[in-house]
């Protein structure tokens, strides 16, 4: 059976903080699993400055999801992240259609960061280091 390959941005508002975020997460591993989806990763992009305010909010927390699964598989993420409090906005893209599971390299696309994810994991080590300094 094919399936389609999509990606998630979900903002996350900052004073919701970790809890929050953890809660989003979980949602979009749970309309992922209801629906038989595969999950090609999940990247914690950090807290970034919005270009606009949203809900009162300058900031937000994103997150981005890489998948494949079906229209059920979308509709289920954007219901759950409709009812999820800590959520200010999300938007899928449909990036590719007719991926077979079965011949998907699902270890390279993990490994595949985004540049954005990159950026945010050296930052986050930058401060560990400074922190232990």
């Amino acid at each position: 059976m094919f399936m389609r390959k999509y990606e998630t941005v979900v903002l996350v508002s900052p004073e919701s903080g970790d809890e929050g975020v953890q809660k989003a997460t979980n949602r979009l591993r749970e309309g992922l699993e209801k629906t038989q989806a595969k999950e090609i990763r999940l990247e914690d992009w950090g807290v970034k400055r919005l270009a606009y305010e949203l809900n009162g909010n300058r900031r937000a927390h994103y997150l981005y999801l890489h998948y494949l699964g079906t229209n059920k598989t979308v509709a289920e993420i954007e219901r759950l992240m409709k009812i999820t409090e800590a959520v200010i906005k999300y938007q899928t893209v449909f990036l590719e259609d007719r991926v077979d599971p079965a011949q998907f390299d699902f270890a390279k696309e993990s490994k595949s960061y985004t540049e954005l994810a990159k950026r945010a994991k050296a930052k986050a080590e930058a401060r560990k280091v400074e922190a232990s300094a």
